[in-house]
């Protein structure tokens, strides 16, 4: 008995397989882009809106903790970059008290991103003192703006 058709080659098995490889890889390359996007969307910071009466209580509390600071610095209890470092944990955690938002884990490039200005002004000034070899600041002077930020703060 004779066939008069021919096998076709496994050659074209092959491509089909590489292309159907080919859609899948693209398509799970496309949903987790979108996913990382969406993710990013619900990262939305909420501000927390605080009475004033509570507002003053935390203002009260760290503006206390500047004066132990100014205090321990006129004392040389610590040095400038001990200082830069406790003057930023004070601020992040003032923030966190009043908007909610977890600063106190943010870098510099963060804090930008949020739009809070007169904190990126702050922490800026803090970086270069806080990680410097060399002392270069003026922790009074920072203190003291520092203490304007927490007073002045709506």
């Amino acid at each position: 008995m004779q066939i008069s058709v021919a096998l076709q080659n496994s050659f074209v098995f092959e491509i089909i397989l590489l292309v159907i490889l080919a859609i899948f890889i693209l398509g799970m390359t496309i949903y987790f882009a979108l996913k990382k996007s969406k993710k990013k969307q619900k990262e939305e910071i909420e501000i927390k809106e605080v009475n004033s009466k509570d507002k003053k209580e935390i203002q009260k509390k760290y503006l206390k903790d500047l004066d132990k600071l100014s205090k321990e610095v006129e004392e040389n209890k610590v040095n400038s970059r001990e200082a830069y470092q406790k003057l930023s944990t004070i601020i992040r955690y003032f923030v966190y008290e009043v908007t909610n938002i977890k600063v106190q884990n943010y870098t510099l490039k963060e804090i930008k991103k949020i739009n809070m200005p007169i904190l990126y002004e702050l922490i800026q000034e803090y970086y270069k003192p806080e990680f410097a070899r060399q002392f270069l600041g003026n922790i009074k002077l920072s203190i003291d703006k520092t203490r304007k930020v927490i007073e002045k703060w709506n």
